[in-house]
């Protein structure tokens, strides 16, 4: 019995899954916006069987890319491992999600995308792995879910049956191929454990920490923390080390109170941009009317107040917002902020994007209290 047979006896299909789904396709989709990442992807969805890997390869050979955005119940193990070789070896990073057309040939992400059984082990080729979809203008959560796989009584069985040493040995050697599999996508060794303890019918669907610890996810929020610095005759809190623009600063000017995002990089028409995208100056005032800014889970008015050019220190941009005060004392115990404009639409949703900003971890009041007590006045 070899563990191809064993793996796709337990890795095949989730219960209650089509039996006669369809072999995994690759297409290569957008949204339609102008961004160099984010706005495009790849949608792999269907059953993984032997010719997937094929499929991938002239996919690739096509001109087709990632991010690749996996939607599957799962299928051959082998099949599996080749696919998530093939796209370690294309540099393409995985996500868990399922996008439809909106308009035209256009699509956008949707909620309930699943990776299960066979699929998680393709999951695991990616250069960078993030269980859910992150694009432009949406972050969804996935399901990442692996199957049960029981080493011991796998040896047991083959014990059971009186298999030769030479049978023994062979199973031993393919478990060890797959372990070593794991190690040379970078993942720890413990997801075969993991896979192994499950009892029958059992599922391994990682915990966010889990994904983390296991190396099953790379893709974690960037880090950006804060520090004190001086602005004219104050302070500021401000994002990033030392040399860093692009970021956050948070101050507040006599007695009104502002946050505002700088910029390192700005097109031709002088607008801000990210590597990502760019920002109209017009969709910049517009987003402003009547949004709220979201400092973790508090929200709070907010009003555009002006747009700097050319500033010193490399700043090309700086786009500052009004904000209460109470905004900038929640700081601290928050790890992102986020703008909902007034109006939900495609257009509002990306030009919010600007002040959307992540740290890692909470910062030091104390500085944001300093920040504080400490205004620029003139």
């Amino acid at each position: 019995m070899s563990l191809r047979f064993v793996l796709a006896a337990f890795l095949w299909l989730s219960p209650g899954a089509i039996v006669h789904a369809e072999g995994m396709d690759f297409k290569f989709v957008g949204n339609g916006g102008n961004c160099y990442h984010g706005c495009a992807w790849a949608i792999a969805e269907g059953e993984i069987t032997e010719e997937t890997p094929a499929k991938f390869t002239e996919f690739v050979k096509q001109g087709g890319t990632g991010p690749i955005m996996l939607k599957s119940t799962g299928g051959t193990v082998t099949s599996a491992m080749k696919l998530a070789r093939l796209i370690r070896a294309a540099g393409m990073e995985t996500m868990i999600g399922t996008s439809a057309p909106y308009y035209n040939n256009w699509y956008e992400p949707k909620k309930g995308g699943a990776c299960t059984d066979a699929c998680a082990i393709a999951f695991l080729g990616g250069t960078q792995r993030l269980v859910g979809l992150k694009t432009l203008n949406h972050e969804l959560s996935g399901r990442l879910s692996f199957d049960r796989l029981n080493g011991a009584e796998i040896l047991e069985t083959i014990a059971e049956t009186k298999l030769t040493g030479e049978d023994l040995l062979q199973e031993q050697v393919e478990i060890g191929l797959f372990v070593n599999f794991l190690l040379e996508m970078g993942i720890s060794s413990e997801v075969y454990a993991k896979m192994a303890a499950l009892a029958p019918g059992g599922k391994f669907e990682p915990s966010d920490q889990e994904a983390r610890d296991l190396r099953i996810a790379t893709t974690v929020d960037a880090e950006h923390p804060w520090r004190l610095d001086h602005l004219a005759s104050g302070l500021m809190a401000r994002t990033g080390e030392r040399g860093e623009i692009d970021g956050l600063w948070a101050f507040c000017y006599k007695e009104t109170f502002l946050l505002a995002r700088t910029f390192s990089k700005a097109n031709e028409a002088g607008e801000p941009c990210t590597d990502d995208f760019c920002y109209s100056v017009d969709g910049i005032a517009d987003v402003f009317e009547g949004a709220k800014l979201n400092v973790g889970k508090m929200s709070y008015p907010i009003r555009y107040a002006q747009t700097l050019r050319d500033m010193s220190d490399g700043i090309k941009l700086l786009v500052s917002a009004a904000v209460p005060r109470q905004a900038l004392e929640s700081l601290p115990a928050a790890t992102q902020v986020t703008m909902s404009p007034a109006v939900d639409s495609r257009v509002m949703n990306a030009a919010a994007t600007i002040f959307k900003w992540e740290w890692g971890s909470e910062f030091d009041p104390r500085i944001s209290d300093l920040v504080l007590k400490n205004c620029v006045s003139g």
